[in-house]
This record gives structure tokens, sequence and C-alpha cells, in this order.
């Protein structure tokens, strides 16, 4: 046996094992265990294994169904939309295979969740009621009788409305860990030597088809407040998509931010440094996700905008209409 071959043979192993193990850790922590899974099933896929790499995500599941079998409702639709990502990805815009991503991974968290529940005979909304119900009585006796009913009732408002967001949290998880599975393909590719339809982070350019769910959840929002029947519910699903939206300007804020960068003599350590306190500031103030907002008025990199992501820069301006 030659070293080619002996070589080919332990990056198999290597990868193979590599998927695997990110299957049976994405249950418990999808932003890690999903790229691990996702470069490894890259890293076969481009080297003509595409086999070997679909065989390897089915024993990775069925370690999962060994080991927690009601974790198989995450894992085998997240491997299935990794296998699909990573044939899409030569062909398709990075938009519409991270939607897909996003959507999945979304889905498979609340399915996974919910079966968790249930076996204890409870769900996911009412679990964390009582947690922070909890917590909230024993912030009430901390602060003693210097607390006014006033700040009682602003704690009571705010633990209502951290329960109901728990579908902004799923869907933050999805968005999240599809990000990382997308990086971690690209980074497979490159090694591979295949071409993907993935930017650089800086020419990132969301369509502004993202801009409808903003709206529909301001306007939802503005229902709430009136009269009509169900506003509460109104108010509910309005919150969970302006915040949820909020997600995606505050990626393309990101990399307006990154752009920016790229004009400057930073080197890597410091742009991350720079983006991660970019990313802590909008935690407080929206300045980022604003930005993003803006971006697509603006253009402030001047991208070449017909509905996709550029891959390559371009010379010309914008020619979007909104």
């Amino acid at each position: 046996m030659n070293t080619t071959s002996t070589t080919q043979i332990r990056d198999t192993g290597l990868l193979s094992a590599a998927i695997v193990l990110g299957v049976i850790v994405a249950p418990q922590i999808a932003i890690l265990g999903l790229p691990i899974a996702a470069a490894g099933i890259a890293g076969l896929a481009y080297r003509g294994h595409a086999l070997a790499a679909t065989v390897a995500a089915a024993l990775g599941v069925v370690a999962v169904a060994v080991l927690q079998p009601a974790d198989v409702v995450m894992a085998a639709p997240a491997l299935t939309a990794i296998l699909l990502a990573v044939a899409l990805l030569p062909k398709l815009d990075i938009q519409a295979v991270g939607a897909m991503l996003v959507t999945v991974f979304g889905l498979a968290g609340a399915a996974q969740e919910t079966l968790f529940f249930r076996s204890l005979g409870t769900t996911a909304t009412a679990w964390t009621t009582v947690q922070l119900n909890d917590a909230l009585v024993q912030a009430e006796k901390s602060a003693g009788p210097s607390a006014s009913p006033e700040t009682i009732q602003q704690m009571r408002d705010f633990v209502h409305m951290l329960v109901t967001l728990i579908p902004t949290v799923y869907f933050v998880t999805g968005f999240l860990s599809a990000i990382a599975v997308i990086t971690a393909i690209a980074w497979a590719a490159r090694r591979s030597g295949r071409s993907v339809n993935v930017p650089r982070f800086s020419r990132i350019d969301l369509s502004p088809h993202v801009l409808w769910p903003f709206v529909v959840g301001l306007f939802l929002l503005a229902a709430s407040y009136t009269a009509v029947p169900g506003a509460a519910i109104l108010g509910v699903v309005g919150l969970n998509l302006v915040l949820c939206v909020r997600m995606l300007f505050l990626l393309q804020g990101m990399s307006v931010a990154a752009g920016v960068l790229d004009r400057t003599s930073v080197g890597l350590g410091g742009r991350i440094l720079a983006l991660a306190a970019l990313a802590a500031l909008d935690v407080f103030t929206y300045a980022v996700s604003f930005t993003g907002l803006l971006d697509f008025w603006i253009n402030f990199r001047r991208l070449p905008r017909d509905g996709v992501t550029p891959v390559t820069p371009a010379p010309w301006a914008s020619d979007r209409k909104l």
C-alpha cells in the first residue's frame, strides 16, 4: 500500500470519526456538534467520498438513538439538512441554503425540547415559567419591604415577556448554528480545493425580503395595543418576529463593520476583537443592528445588488430598488 492510499484511508477515518462525534455532541451543544459534523461531511463529500460521509452520518444518528433515543428527533433532521447544504452550496446562493438550515435546526431543536419536557410531564413554557417565577420570588425576598409595587410589577412583566420569547430562542440557536455550519463547510471546501458560494464575511448582503417579516412584526405589535380580538397573541407573535429579524440585521451590520475593517491594516486577531466588541455593544444599544437595517437603503459598501449575496468584489454601485 503506497503513501497516498494510506493518507486517504487515514483522512477518511478521521473525518468519519469527526462526523460521528459531532452528531453525538449536537443534541447537547448544537453550535459545537453540528459544525464538527458539517466539516467532516464536507471534507469527505468534496473529496469524492459522499457515500462514506452519508454512512458516517447515519452511524452518528444510530449512536444517538442508542445513547438517548429522544434526541434522534433533533439529530436526524439536522444531519439531513447538513448533507443537503454540502450538496447545494456549490450551486445555490448562500442565503437559500442558510434559510433552509435555520428552519430545520430551529424546528429540530424545538421538537427535541418538546419531547424532553413531555417526558417530565410538563412543557417548555410551563417549566420556564416555574423557574423564572422562583427567581422572581427570591428577588422579591432580597428586595424586602424597600421594593415598590411598581418595581415588583415590572419584574413580573419582564418574566412574562421572557416566557413569550421561547420561539425567538429556537430561532437564534438555529441561526447561530447555521452560521457555524456554513463556515465549517466553507473551511472544508477550501482544504479540499472545491468552490462553494460562501463569500467573505465582509461581502454578505441579505435580500431586502427580510424586511417583510420585520414590517409585519411592527404592525402586529401596534395592533396589540388596540382593542382587537386576540391583541395579546398578536403582540407575542409581533415581538418574536421583530427580535428574530433583528438577528438578521445584526448579521448585516456586522458584515458592514467587517467591510470597514477590510480597508484597514488591522490583523485577524484585531478584527475578531473588534467584531466581538461590536456584538457586545449591540446587546445594549442595537447600534450594529440599526446599521444593518440602514444598509438596505444606503448600501455602505457599494455592493452590486441583484437579490443574491455577491461572492467576489465588484466595482459598480447598487442597482437594486426597494
